[in-house]
């Protein structure tokens, strides 16, 4: 027990937790093994955008894009030519509002299921 109140007290210096008795200090790195230490390569950044990719494949598939021009594609059709896994109209409004405003060209995306 006077061992127990000398410890609380902070007398007992002899008493050394285990992690401190198993503690090994590891040698700090030399200047020259930091400097030879290589960062890993940054991910390659993107260069376009998925819209700007979807506007080369209607490029491609429909020639120049003209202002006035309408592109009519029904979901399925558009979902195919463009890599859509989203099988919903709303996945290409972005791409409907770059036409838009970049070209001037109104891209329609219909549904079976909206009976247009």
């Amino acid at each position: 027990m006077e061992s127990f109140l000398q410890w609380l007290q902070g007398e007992d210096r002899s008493t050394v937790s285990r992690h401190q008795q198993d503690f090994v200090p590891t040698p700090a790195a030399t200047s020259e093994e930091v400097e030879t230490h290589q960062q890993p390569e940054p991910a390659p950044q993107r260069t376009t955008t998925p819209a700007t990719d979807d506007i080369e494949i209607l490029t491609q598939k429909y020639g120049e894009l003209r202002s006035g021009m309408t592109i009519r594609m029904e979901l399925n059709e558009a979902c195919e030519l463009l890599g859509r896994t989203r099988k919903r109209i709303d996945a290409f409004k972005t791409l409907a509002k770059r036409l838009k405003e970049e070209f001037g060209v109104q891209l329609i995306i219909y549904s079976q299921k909206t009976h247009v």
